[in-house]
């Protein structure tokens, strides 16, 4: 390339690639799942189950793993720690000031 593009060039390319685009996919795997994907991920996953379900429960073996992105397939997740508070330190927290944005409360 040698600078023969420059970097808004470059910035507005890059903008516009598609959600599932390898440049992507390379930083989050979650990337490769179009809505479509996901879509048909879902309807495939809750066919499984409902033919899991309906089976004879000392025949049908281990519930089939689902496929899709890693927030269809880890199950309920918790990403933020929880945070007991005794009452007053909880008041305390409530009672600041908040703002918005723009500074302005």
């Amino acid at each position: 390339m040698a600078g023969a593009h420059a970097p808004l060039h470059i910035a507005a390319l890059v903008a516009h690639l598609p959600t599932d685009a390898a440049l992507f996919v390379a930083e989050n795997p979650d990337a490769a799942w179009t809505r479509e994907a996901i879509l048909l991920a879902d309807i495939r996953n809750n066919l499984v189950n409902l033919m899991w379900s309906m089976g004879n429960p000392r025949k049908r073996g281990a519930r089939p793993k689902p496929i899709g992105p890693s927030w269809m397939t880890k199950g309920s997740m918790r990403s933020l720690q929880a945070r007991a508070l005794p009452v007053d330190e909880l008041m305390a927290e409530l009672a600041k000031p908040r703002k918005t944005s723009e500074g302005v409360i």
